[in-house]
């Protein structure tokens, strides 16, 4: 396990992390402390799904990989796999390997647990923040945090980047020290994990390091270098990307743009978090009244204590740095989205981070932990809600043969539990669970992405229409063995069943089988 960083900031650096804290407070502390780590690992593994947008087609990918060569599917016929030593690889090859083992869905859970435990860690690091006599409880604030949007996008490779991002920028105060031969090889490994798992969190690691180093009160030497390890994962992202993104790797049918959100739109998004991701239609007033009191509880605080020597500028400045990037940054850059919207977790973790230099009395600690423990419940509830609604589709899919093409087409992909705008596609990518649960075949909206690990076999083409409007039977649906519908319109079931048969239907899912000769890709 890696050594605890230390903080040097001149006068405003903690002194001793233990401080004055009496051992039964302390107690107290780390009692919360595993009630949370516990409590958060609770719906990784009593939900049949995890309710994550893009996490069925994660799993999907996982899944071809791991069983590729074999015989009882026909993955070889429409797919071919990379899976590589490379940056955006780190979850597949886990996934891989795991799945060699277990099922991918249990090796899911397995790695969404780590993520869990790493925040964990991260909030043991913190204690080397609070102020000298006083422990880090706004380090708890990282477990309902952990819930954010951007896990409910379910995007898997990202997620699991954060607690590894915090980790290497709260370890950048040993290098500005006289570093040993192990603390930068702990740094470096923190950068290799990162570039391994997600591009962009390199991009936003290089960013707030860099932020970090320049607000520090450590003397000239020390900040030159705290820069280095920024500056040289610069050097080493502009030559990956400039071989990576190459005119031929540039993901088919995607178009290249530059499109910012309005501001009132990515407000809404990053409150979401504080609203129980509700917004339209009303926000869950429990989850608003127990963010407020934990507000109060920590502005109370603040009041009473010595504000001059509480707060550090570098955290203050990792906050706002990555606010400013939520709100400035567009939302759609070049072929791929969520620039701006991917910021939000990350300032929210730098918001833990940052209150953990309020002394908090112990008093105030227990009712803010209980106060937390409450967010993270209501978070389970809805994570537990969202899954029995992906549950629906388990007989729809029960009911194909493998080694199928499907179609899907989905009128709506909204969750009724959560805000059904900013989470528009919740249920978009449930059919990628055909090819997990009832094995092989090939479906045609696999993501574009030359980085992922499966792509079409050269030349392959499935036909897709651009909008489920522009669905035909003749120029696309022929084409397949099923055709998958959620929310249909009555009309569609009604024309449908001329050259197909209805063969299950639960919920808002319903499954046809093409009964006539299946047109050749």
């Amino acid at each position: 396990m890696p050594a605890t960083p230390h903080a040097t900031e001149g006068a405003e650096s903690p002194v001793d992390p233990d401080g004055t804290a009496s051992p039964g407070e302390t107690a107290i502390f780390f009692c919360c402390l595993f009630v949370l780590t516990a409590a958060s690992l609770w719906p990784l593994w009593t939900t049949r799904f995890l309710p994550m947008q893009d996490y069925p087609q994660h799993l999907f990918l996982a899944h071809v990989t791991s069983t590729y060569d074999h015989p009882s599917f026909n993955w070889k016929e429409f797919y071919r796999v990379d899976v590589g030593f490379r940056p955006y690889m780190l979850w597949y090859i886990a996934m891989d390997l795991l799945s060699k083992v277990l099922t991918a869905e249990i090796a899911g859970r397995i790695l969404f647990s780590l993520y869990i435990l790493l925040l964990a860690l991260l909030a043991l690091f913190a204690r080397r923040l609070a102020p000298k006599g006083f422990l880090p409880w706004g380090a708890l604030l990282l477990f309902p945090f952990a819930f954010n949007q951007m896990y409910y996008m379910g995007f898997s490779n990202y997620i699991i980047s954060l607690p590894i991002l915090f980790l290497a920028l709260l370890d950048l105060d040993r290098l500005a020290e006289n570093a040993s031969a192990c603390d930068i090889a702990r740094h470096l490994m923190y950068c290799v994990l990162l570039f391994l798992t997600h591009p962009y969190t390199v991009l936003v690691y290089i960013s707030l390091a860099a932020t970090s180093a320049m607000v520090s009160r450590s003397t000239r030497y020390q900040s030159l270098r705290m820069l280095i390890p920024p500056g040289a994962m610069s050097l080493i992202f502009a030559t990956w990307y400039l071989v990576q993104h190459g005119p031929s790797s540039a993901p088919a049918g995607l178009p290249w743009m530059v499109r910012w959100w309005p501001p009132n739109l990515s407000l809404t998004y990053y409150l979401l978090q504080f609203t129980g991701m509700r917004w339209t239609g009303g926000p869950d007033w429990i989850t608003v009244g127990l963010w407020s009191l934990v507000a109060l509880l920590f502005g109370v605080a603040w009041r009473r204590c010595d504000r001059n020597n509480a707060i550090l500028r570098r955290l203050v400045a990792l906050y706002f740095a990555s606010l400013v990037g939520f709100m400035s940054l567009p939302f759609w850059m070049g072929y791929y989205a969520y620039f701006n919207l991917r910021m939000a977790p990350v300032s929210y973790f730098a918001l833990s981070l940052l209150l953990c230099r309020i002394p908090v009395p112990s008093r105030c600690g227990m009712v803010l932990a209980c106060s937390i423990l409450a967010l993270v419940a209501g978070s389970v509830q809805t994570q537990k809600s969202v899954a029995r609604e992906t549950e629906t589709i388990l007989p729809v899919l029960g009911a194909a043969r493998a080694n199928a093409l499907m179609l899907s087409l989905i009128f709506d992909g909204a969750s009724e539990v959560i805000d059904p705008v900013s989470f528009y596609q919740m249920h978009a990518h449930e059919p990628d669970y055909y090819h997990l649960l009832v094995g092989g075949g090939a479906s045609p909206d696999l993501f574009p992405n030359a980085m992922l690990p499966v792509q079409y076999q050269p030349g392959l083409r499935l036909p897709y229409p651009e909008t489920v409007a522009d669905f035909t039977w003749t120029d696309h649906g022929a084409y397949y063995d099923y055709v998958l519908l959620r929310a249909a319109p009555q009309e569609l079931y009604q024309d449908l069943a001329v050259t197909c048969d209805l063969v299950a239907k639960a919920g808002s899912w319903g499954l046809f089988r093409n009964k006539t000769a299946r047109k050749p890709l």
